[in-house]
C-alpha cells in the first residue's frame, strides 16, 4: 500500500514534535491511530461485502447455467413452491407420447 519507511517516520515525529509540542504529541498520535483503525475497519466491512455479493453473483450465474435445475427463486424464496408457473411437460412425458404415435 504505502511504503514508508523508518527514515521517513522519523521525520514526520520530528516535525509533529515542533509544530505539535511535546505535551500534545502523545495525545494526537492516540486519535490518529484510532482513527486509523477505524478506516482500516471500515475498508475490511466494505471488502468483505463486495466479495459476498461477488460470490452471490456467481453462484447465480452458475445456477442459471446447469438451466432446468434450481433457479435463483427456489434459493431466495421467492415463490417457493412454485405456484406462480404453469406446469409443463417432462421430456419423459414427450418421449413416451412421441413413441406411442
Amino acid at each position: 500500500m504505502l511504503d514508508i519507511g523508518a527514515t521517513e517516520l522519523l521525520l514526520v515525529a520530528i516535525i509533529g514534535l515542533v509544530v505539535v509540542g511535546p505535551e500534545r504529541l502523545p495525545r494526537l498520535a492516540r486519535t490518529l491511530g484510532l482513527w486509523v483503525k477505524r478506516l482500516r475497519g471500515q475498508v475490511s466491512s466494505i471488502q468483505r461485502d463486495i466479495n459476498r455479493e461477488l460470490e452471490l453473483e456467481d453462484l447465480k450465474r452458475q445456477l442459471e447455467a446447469r438451466g432446468g435445475g434450481l433457479k435463483m427463486e427456489d434459493i431466495t424464496g421467492e415463490d417457493p413452491l412454485g405456484l406462480e408457473q404453469t406446469p409443463t411437460k417432462t421430456a419423459t412425458e414427450k418421449n413416451e407420447r412421441s413413441k406411442s404415435e
